[in-house]
């Protein structure tokens, strides 16, 4: 027979294993697209979703290089309380929360990029990335 303590150590570290979950995940999808004329763009919606935040926060960044305008190059984010980093492969992100307490939480996962329209001039991928790490 299994004792009142024994099960309340279980219990424990088995909760101490689970906290990032808890802390929520983003469906993040992108589309980036080249042109023939040197336009190219790029557009990264993520969802940011939690217990704490059911309805999600998302996230719009989008770069456009069009060697017409001036500057040729753009970019910028709906929300500043996220940013991104892209590889090619492997997609990180970054989101500042105010609920349950005010944190930075981290995730980083694999997204690739494929072809999805008929002249292959547009490639996109979606990924759902956990959150890895926090901070206060």
């Amino acid at each position: 027979m299994l004792s009142p303590l024994i099960l309340a150590l279980a219990a424990m570290s088995s909760a101490s294993v689970l906290p990032r979950a808890q802390d929520g995940s983003w469906a993040v999808a992108i589309s980036s697209s080249a042109y023939a004329n040197g336009f190219s763009s790029q557009k990264v919606t993520a969802n940011y979703t939690s217990s704490a935040y059911p309805a999600g926060i998302v996230s719009t960044c989008t770069e456009e290089y069009n060697p017409g305008n001036t500057p040729a190059a753009t970019k910028g984010c709906d929300n500043e309380a996220f940013k991104f980093e892209y590889d090619g492969q492997t997609i990180k992100l970054q989101q500042n929360i105010e609920l349950p307490t005010a944190q930075t939480v981290f995730g980083e996962g694999s997204l690739e990029l494929k072809i999805s329209d008929s002249v292959g001039r547009t490639r996109s991928g979606e990924a759902v990335v956990e959150v890895t790490s926090a901070i206060a």
